[in-house]
């Protein structure tokens, strides 16, 4: 299953919480972008349970104020 999570983060720490986004087990990009989020990322799981598990680590990153995550439906 693939998912994009939109995170927020603290004032310019953008560039650097990207690079710790990457870092994260089962994200396969991420960027820093415009708009309303600071960082979007691409993430595959094999199912639900291991997403919840990513999302997690994501969350748990020093810098991330808010994540929204969208889920991409199966083919």
């Amino acid at each position: 299953m693939r998912a994009y999570m939109f995170i927020n983060a603290l004032h310019s720490q953008s560039p650097t919480l990207t690079k710790a986004i990457r870092g994260v087990p089962g994200v396969h990009a991420a960027d820093a972008i415009t708009g309303d989020y600071d960082v979007v990322a691409s993430i595959e799981a094999r199912d639900l349970a291991e997403l919840r598990e990513i999302l997690a680590g994501v969350q748990a990153l020093a810098g991330v104020i808010t994540t929204t995550t969208c889920m991409v439906p199966a083919d």
